[in-house]
């Protein structure tokens, strides 16, 4: 269960989220569970990476506000691309994502559809825990002045949430990708998603792993290492003689069926997603969670 320290601490963010003109009405007290955090429980990094993932969103409201995932090109793209969280959490707590073509035709290829898609299943992921809470809550005991001198070792502990992910694993399989595919990429889109994900995401990445590399792999990385920050290229583990190596990185149970682990059937994992996200559709379609002022928006500057 939530300590009483966290839950004062999540109750004095959510009323700042509140009552700061610059952000939306409203926000989701897991996905605020989230920012805290990935920030190693520190207020003022948390208001500034809120701050600056709202900010982004409202940038680009193509991606993060006119969106819906019954929308007939995002269902396309899900044809195209899959996009799956895996069930559990590794030892270490970290949630491991999945991202492989599912059709290989370039054309239908659409990088700003298939972001739209990937925040839109993030944001629905974002809202939910990682590991599910106990219903019933008991009673906690008043903290006298005494109490409220107790060792930051205890503090600290106070503020840990179990029930959070302590990172991501995203695991790439480019076994199927062409330089056709590489060319139809919009370096707009591009740009921001490496942006989101490296400055303003909710999550820590801890590792990515890309595998089934094929002989054009360099011309590949040639082509997306500009945008990626050099402490998070050094995550990357390229995976080019099999298997095994990705075995030695994540427990091999946690993988689909077709990647030699026990975790089902890889369209059985994303019917799940696909039945939450339906679940999720006001939730990503409510303006109050995700759209700033546009009067406050006019008076401070970007930076994506």
């Amino acid at each position: 269960m939530v300590g009483p320290q966290l839950n004062k601490k999540l109750d004095e963010l959510e009323l700042w989220f509140k009552e700061n003109p610059k952000l939306p009405a409203e926000i989701d007290r897991i996905l605020l569970r989230r920012f805290f955090k990935c920030m190693y429980n520190d207020v003022e990094e948390t208001k500034r990476v809120i701050e600056l993932n709202f900010s982004i969103r409202n940038k680009n409201p193509h991606i993060f506000l006119h969106r819906d995932p019954d929308e007939e090109a995002v269902k396309a793209i899900r044809d195209v691309v899959e996009m799956i969280p895996l069930p559990g959490l590794t030892p270490e707590g970290y949630k491991l994502l999945l991202f492989k073509l599912s059709d290989n035709d370039p054309k239908k290829m659409n990088s700003i559809i298939e972001c739209k898609a990937f925040f839109m299943l993030a944001d629905c992921r974002y809202s939910e825990l990682d590991v599910e809470e106990p219903q019933t809550q008991q009673t906690e005991k008043p903290i006298n002045d005494s109490q409220s001198e107790e060792t930051s070792d205890i503090e600290t502990e106070s503020l840990q949430d179990e029930f959070i992910s302590n990172g991501e694993i995203q695991i790439c399989d480019i076994g199927d990708y062409t330089l056709s595919h590489m060319a139809r990429i919009s370096f707009t889109a591009l740009r921001m998603y490496m942006n989101f994900l490296q400055e303003a995401y909710p999550v820590r990445l801890r590792a990515m792993h890309i595998i089934n590399c094929p002989p054009f792999l360099n011309k590949m990385v040639s082509i997306v290492k500009p945008f990626i920050h050099e402490d998070v290229y050094k995550m990357i583990h390229f995976h080019t003689e099999g298997m095994d190596s990705l075995y030695e990185k994540v427990p091999r149970h946690m993988l689909p069926d077709e990647y030699g682990g026990n975790a089902g059937d890889i369209k059985d994992i994303k019917k799940i997603w696909t039945d939450k996200l339906k679940v999720k559709r006001d939730y990503l379609m409510d303006v109050r969670q995700w759209k700033m002022d546009p009067a406050q928006n006019s008076r401070r500057w970007y930076w994506f």
